[in-house]
């Protein structure tokens, strides 16, 4: 009689088991991982591949500091976050718009802040770093596809310009 129950018992336990590890790995499969932007070694791929005349032009404290202002423009985006709680990324994700990325406004707003603070770089050193550096992201699994948006953002969708903006944006060509 006693077998009768330990047996019972070690099936409930081992189908329990199984439900268990079942569950939790089905709840991984649809976790998306997440990628670390390492900024050391980040500055360290885009200051060996930058090409040898932006080489000569921007120095590798100068990368870092523009990796970092990089980091930052999608961190405003609610794109990227500094890790753990990271307010400002969060307040741009619950705005419940689409988050879109630029390239061109990378570029602008990276030489604006480089005016700023007085460095000397041109618009080329910008842009080879920021490539160089999404290179990077699509490397460590941070950037995945580019995606076609034409047809994402129809008419009475969140993302839809408004009459302003419309007007604003009807330049021609």
């Amino acid at each position: 009689m006693i077998w009768i129950f330990v047996a019972v018992a070690s099936l409930l336990v081992l189908f329990t088991a199984w439900f268990a590890v079942n569950l939790v790995t089905a709840k991984l499969n649809n976790t998306p991982s997440r990628a670390f932007f390492d900024i050391e070694e980040a500055t360290d791929y885009v200051a060996e591949n930058v090409p040898t005349a932006v080489a000569s032009n921007v120095s590798h404290d100068e990368v870092r500091l523009l990796l970092r202002w990089y980091l930052t423009y999608f961190r405003e985006r609610g794109m990227a976050t500094f890790g753990g709680v990271d307010r400002a990324a969060e307040s741009a994700i619950r705005r419940n718009r689409p988050s879109i990325a630029d390239e061109d406004d990378v570029v602008d707003e990276l030489f604006e802040r480089a005016q700023e603070e007085g460095l000397d770089l041109t618009t080329v050193d910008i842009v080879c770093v920021t490539d160089l550096a999404f290179d990077y992201m699509v490397a460590i699994g941070a950037v995945a596809e580019t995606v076609d948006i034409s047809g994402a953002l129809r008419a009475g969708s969140v993302g839809e310009l408004g009459e302003a903006d419309a007007e604003a944006d009807d330049t021609p060509g």
